[in-house]
């Protein structure tokens, strides 16, 4: 595959994982599929603490996508 096309999609996939950090998106994907019982959520003994929370940790892995797409962009170019 082009590099392009590689950091393209890094782009679009941080783009679209950060879309979950807006309540109305996730209660219309993942809240969806949850209430509908599709999937199950972990046992809450089971849960990892989480210091940041849900958006802040969803935020921070989308910037991170899309940094590594931009550096594919800028550098392997």
């Amino acid at each position: 595959m082009n590099s392009t096309i590689i950091g393209l999609l890094f782009i679009t996939a941080g783009v679209t994982y950060g879309s979950l950090a807006l309540d109305g998106i996730y209660n219309a994907t993942l809240g969806w599929l949850l209430a509908h019982d599709w999937i199950k959520p972990p046992a809450p003994d089971k849960l990892a603490k989480n210091l940041f929370g849900r958006k802040p940790t969803i935020l921070m892995y989308s910037f991170g996508l899309m940094a590594i797409g931009i550096y594919i962009l800028i550098k392997l170019d």
